[in-house]
């Protein structure tokens, strides 16, 4: 079970191909293992956490949209990671447990001109984020829930 979060790059209220270069020169600042055969990478960090990346596509010829993070821990390191790779392949993050109200948004926009890049419906009240301390906060509730929701349903309360 993880909280995922889901990127996705848009252009004219579809889907756009993201430069693989970049977001790779991003991974690569964290880890060199390569992808197993499914897109996924597992990625450690200095303070302890780690997240599973899914970026089928990024280093092949395959279409290359957009990526998500399961996460199952929290911690600045993996946020900031998030944060990155959304900046850099100017991609909107998509808080899969969000409700769409400012306190606990659907979608994150890493840039203003984002905006009129989405699709016309269904990702209700776009916040912006300007960092990944910002981005940090903009999840802090939504985490929460989940993790509470977590601890329940495997008994570790």
């Amino acid at each position: 079970m993880s909280f995922d979060l889901y990127l996705q790059r848009f252009k004219s209220g579809g889907s756009a191909e993201v430069s693989r270069t970049e977001v790779l020169a991003v991974l690569r600042r964290h880890t060199q293992v390569a992808a197993d055969r499914f897109g996924f990478y597992l990625v450690d960090f200095p303070d302890g956490s780690s997240v599973e990346f899914s970026a089928k596509g990024l280093e092949d010829e395959e279409s290359f949209t957009g990526c998500a993070f399961l996460v199952r821990g929290f911690s600045q390191s993996i946020v900031d990671f998030v944060f990155d790779v959304a900046k850099t392949g100017d991609m909107v993050i998509l808080n899969a447990q969000g409700t769409g109200d400012a306190s606990n948004p659907v979608a994150i926009l890493t840039d203003t001109s984002q905006a009129k890049n989405l699709p016309t419906e269904g990702l209700p009240n776009p916040v912006i984020c300007e960092s990944g301390k910002h981005l940090s906060e903009l999840l802090g509730v939504g985490y929460q829930h989940w993790r509470e929701f977590r601890d329940q349903v495997t008994g570790d309360r």
